[in-house]
């Protein structure tokens, strides 16, 4: 079941299944949402290169997404956490907000499945790439290929790209984790053990804000 009758959902995934410890949390997550998308695009393809592509493969998904006539696309990592209720939310932001053409959270958690630490970043104005919802069709430019944060791209200069951008906070329920792991083609920096974490207890605080932290237990104890 879609949205609306006026709206379509594509979910966007971009992947080189180099991650195979999550590939079933990622489809129950999804089967899990309260609200349904009408697409999952995954992007998946042998690698050109050995250089990391997210760029590349957000690109073709949005173009197949606009192809499939999606008006709406949340970009939707397969290695991290979405609350059941991430869809309804994000949807609802987005309307409320009056429906820009990119809307996405100003603030991360980060939790390392090796190590059961955690990091909170607050970054007013911007949002990470697993947190975005686009408006189609997109018209407006993208980064090169090799680009690792097509996420900046969204919100740096947005004014002379003409790039309507609004950014929301959690209010109270953690909707999405950023998961951690080392393993696979990775670019951010938090999934190198040296990155600067919280001192906070991680696994009570996963226990209290991730409804699936026993799967993640799971998982975590096959990384170790």
């Amino acid at each position: 079941m879609g949205t609306t009758s006026r709206s379509r959902l594509a979910l966007i995934t971009p992947t080189r299944r180099d991650r195979p410890l999550f590939e079933k949390q990622y489809n129950n997550i999804i089967k899990n949402q309260t609200v349904q998308p009408d697409e999952v695009i995954i992007i998946d393809y042998p690698p050109i290169s050995k250089e990391i592509d997210l760029t590349a493969r957000y690109r073709k998904g949005i173009i197949e997404a606009t192809k499939r006539g999606c008006n709406i696309a949340l970009l939707w990592e397969d290695d991290d956490w979405y609350h059941p209720d991430y869809i309804k939310w994000m949807l609802s932001n987005w309307e409320n907000q009056g429906k820009p053409d990119v809307l996405g959270i100003e603030e991360t958690y980060y939790y390392h499945l090796k190590l059961n630490k955690l990091r909170y970043l607050p970054h007013p104005g911007r949002s990470s790439a697993f947190c975005i919802l686009l408006k189609l069709p997109y018209k407006h430019s993208y980064p090169p290929d090799n680009y690792l944060w097509f996420d900046l791209h969204l919100f740096k200069d947005r004014a002379k790209r003409n790039l309507k951008t609004k950014t929301i906070k959690f209010n109270g329920t953690i909707y999405a984790i950023g998961m951690k792991h080392g393993t696979g083609l990775t670019g951010g920096s938090g999934h190198k053990l040296n990155f600067r974490w919280d001192k906070t207890n991680g696994l009570q605080w996963l226990k209290n804000h991730c409804s699936d932290n026993k799967i993640y237990n799971k998982i975590s104890k096959k990384l170790s």
